[in-house]
Parts: structure tokens; sequence; C-alpha cells
């Protein structure tokens, strides 16, 4: 920052101060520069919304993490954030930006009439102020602990399960191969890939397993046991992986149809350019 800029007082101030929906828990220590209770957040400047209108800076996670680190200061590094703060954040982002609503359309289901509804950004805010991971599940003897995976972790499990998708996709289109042996052993290889992500993702998000007294922290430990227990384990932890990603989605939009009544919750999501647009 140039010394006595005679325009510095025309830089950004924070336009709202919101409180972290993780209460400041899950993230390393010193990532954070002050009281998750009053995270100050700044609109996007210029270069905000161009990089959150560039595809590749979307698809691989960048764009998020550059705008995070851009309207939240207090979080110099955003691909360390938990997965329960990062639609928080972005809301907040949307608010000090163009404010608290934002005018979607939807299609009905029922008669295909378009409808025009507001959505209250800070209404999702409080939602997630209300909501608390829960991360305990209990099975026989064991309890084990699971954390949210850091943004970092999802974009990674994301981008690589995006990649193994097209390739199945692209062999699925593929016309009659030559070598239809060969073209076997590629996708039985994508699939053993697939399965191989679903352990990955069970021993990145089990913070500890206790049983009897003893708490068990040890990577390869975890690991280990992982691939010789029994299916009911695997079951308990994807049931409640899915009750919490269930339950950190954007809460759902009850709208209306204005021509022919019809009922909708409409799912709000943050995956796309066009929440950054002015509505």
């Amino acid at each position: 920052m140039t010394a006595n800029n005679p325009l510095q007082k025309y830089f950004r101030q924070p336009k709202i101060y919101m409180a972290l929906p993780s209460k400041g828990l899950f993230y390393p220590p010193g990532s954070l520069l002050g009281d998750y209770n009053n995270v100050p957040i700044f609109g996007m400047t210029g270069m905000d919304e161009i990089i959150m209108k560039t595809p590749d800076a979307l698809f691989n996670g960048e764009a998020t993490t550059k705008v995070i680190e851009s309207c939240c200061p207090y979080i110099p590094d955003a691909t360390v954030i938990p997965s329960t703060d990062i639609d928080a954040l972005l809301v907040g982002i949307r608010i000090a930006t163009y404010g608290g609503e934002m005018e979607l359309t939807h299609k009905c289901p029922a008669c295909t009439a378009e409808n025009e509804f507001v959505v209250d950004l800070q209404k999702i805010l409080d939602y997630y102020s209300s909501i608390n991971f829960d991360g305990k599940i209990t099975v026989d003897e064991l309890t084990i602990t699971i954390r949210p995976l850091s943004y970092a972790e999802v974009t990674a499990f994301n981008m690589e399960n995006f990649k193994l998708q097209k390739m199945l996709y692209q062999l699925s289109k593929a016309e009659a191969a030559e070598d239809d042996t060969r073209t076997q052993e590629v996708n039985d290889s994508i699939y053993k890939r697939i399965s191989e992500m679903q352990v990955e993702l069970f021993l990145t998000s089990i913070d500890n397993i206790q049983v009897n007294g003893e708490t068990v922290t040890d990577g390869d430990t975890i690991d280990e046991w992982l691939q010789n227990s029994d299916r009911k384990f695997f079951k308990a932890i994807k049931e409640k992986l899915e009750a919490n990603k269930e339950m950190w989605n954007m809460p759902k939009q009850h709208v209306t149809c204005s021509s022919c009544s019809n009922e909708t919750d409409v799912e709000v999501t943050l995956d796309q350019a066009n929440f950054f647009a002015r509505s």
C-alpha cells in the first residue's frame, strides 16, 4: 500500500459482519485473524467479479479461494476453510456486494410457467448460524469422530471424481473399439479408482476413533481398520456424511406458481458464476 495515498479514504470498507457457522472449529492453528463471531466482509472488487466469471478458475476452485481471501482478509488462506463455512461466506460476500436480496427465476414443473422469486440472503446466514456440525458416530464399542473437509480437500475430490465420470461417459459413447479387452480393463480401472476414492473420503473425514478408553488418531492405523472392517461401519459413516451434507446445503426456497398455484421447494446453488451476477 502506498504511504499517504490521497485515495485511501475511498478504499473498500467492511459492509457486513458475520459469525462463522463452524464456530471457529476445524481450522489449523493461527489461520483465523480475529473473533469468529465478528468476521468483517468486504464487497467484491472489479477483479473479483472477473475471476468469478472465469470458467477454469471456477472449476479448479481458484475463483472461490481468491474472492474469499479478497473479501474476507480475516482468513488469509481460504484453502483451509472447512466446508461448513464456505457457502455462508459466499452468501455474506454476495450481500456485501449486491445487497441482501437476490431475484431468481424458476420454471414451474407442473405448467412450465416462469416465476420470479426473491431470496432473503440474511435468512440463509441465520440458518447457518442456527446449526452445528455433528461428527459423532457410535457403532458397537467404537465412537467415530468425523470432521468437515477443508475447501482444498473438497475441491481435490470433486475434480478427480469429475474427471473419472467424464472418462466413463466418453467410454460409453465411444464407437466399438478394436480391442474390447483393453476397453474393459480401462473401464474396470476407473470403477476401481472410484471405489478407492470412497475409502479415501472416509479416511480423510475421520478425525479419531475412541475404543475402550483409547483414542486412535494415526491415519495408517485407521486406514488398516477401514480396509478390514465390517460393512456396518462403512454404512454408518456414509449415512452420517450424507446427513451432514444435506444439513449444510443451502436451504431450499418455497415457491408458489403464479399461474397454477403449484408449490415447489427450489434449490439455490452456489456452484455457478451467475450467483455473483447482479440480479
